[in-house]
Formats: C-alpha cells, sequence, structure tokens
C-alpha cells in the first residue's frame, strides 16, 4: 500500500476536522446531551415521587373504601335490627288494639243483646197482654173453649205447647 499526497492530506485533513470537533463542536453537544440527561433524571425522578403519592392514595382510599363498606354494612344491620324491634312493637300494639276492639265490640254486643232481650220480653208481655185482654173481654161475652184459645194463639203466631 503506498501512501500518496492525496491520502496524506486527506489524513491531515480528517485530523484537524477531528481536533476542530472535539474542540468546539463536542462539547456543545455533550452540554446537549448533558442536559437532557439530566432533564430526563429529573422527570424520573418526579414520576417517582408522584408514583409514590399515587400508591399512598391507592391504597388510603383502598382503607376508606373499606372503611365505608363496614360501616354501611354495620348501618344496614342495625337498620335491619331497628326494623324488626319497630315491627315487633307496632304487631304487639295491633294485637292490643285489636284486643281492645274486640273487648268494645263484644261489650256493644252484649249491650245489643240486652237491648234485643228487653225488646223481646216487653214484646212477648205485650202480647201476653193483649191475649189475656182479649181473653178477658171475651169471658164477658161468651164461654172460653180450647177452639177459641186456638184463635187467639194462632192470631198472634204462637205455638201451644
Amino acid at each position: 500500500m503506498e501512501i500518496n499526497v492525496t491520502v496524506l492530506i486527506q489524513m491531515i485533513i480528517f485530523l484537524f476536522y477531528i481536533i476542530f470537533c472535539v474542540k468546539y463542536i463536542w462539547p456543545y453537544i455533550n452540554k446537549v446531551i448533558e442536559k437532557r440527561q439530566k432533564k430526563i433524571y429529573l422527570e424520573n425522578k418526579k414520576i417517582k415521587k408522584i408514583k409514590k403519592k399515587f400508591l399512598f392514595f391507592k391504597n388510603e382510599i383502598k382503607k376508606k373504601i373499606l372503611n365505608s363498606k363496614k360501616l354501611s354494612s354495620k348501618i344496614i344491620l342495625e337498620a335491619k335490627n331497628n326494623s324488626i324491634l319497630l315491627i315487633e312493637k307496632y304487631k304487639i300494639k295491633a294485637k292490643k288494639e285489636y284486643k281492645k276492639i274486640l273487648y268494645e265490640a263484644s261489650k256493644e254486643n252484649i249491650i245489643q243483646k240486652k237491648i234485643m232481650y228487653e225488646k223481646f220480653f216487653k214484646n212477648i208481655s205485650d202480647i201476653i197482654n193483649l191475649i189475656l185482654i182479649n181473653i178477658t173481654s171475651n169471658t164477658f161475652d161468651k164461654k172460653i173453649d180450647n177452639k177459641y184459645i186456638s184463635k187467639v194463639l194462632n192470631k198472634f203466631k204462637i205455638k201451644k205447647n
């Protein structure tokens, strides 16, 4: 391999180019790269902090959800127990009211029965009085016989024993 002048000049120019790049261009590029790396590092740090906060809040939310579920189930259980107690309480009240109404109705029934018996016996006594008046008034007019008593009994629709 022969080294001629063109190759030598190209090598020298290339050497100057490399020196120039290393001295002037490379520091600028290196600064930009370092800035970018620093920015990426800071962003990654921020992301890690945010992830930690996110995980913390996620755990807090899970705890609060569990607590609220426990609390709501406790409230629901209390409500069920209270509803059962209220139902039993009102059943007892309803039974008392039913007995009271039944007692009042039976009292009213007894009163109505007494009134009906009184009316019945009054009517019976009125009928008997009418029969007696009829019999006594007819005794002055004619003799009393079985046929006449049967007629009177039939007239007032009373059965003969």
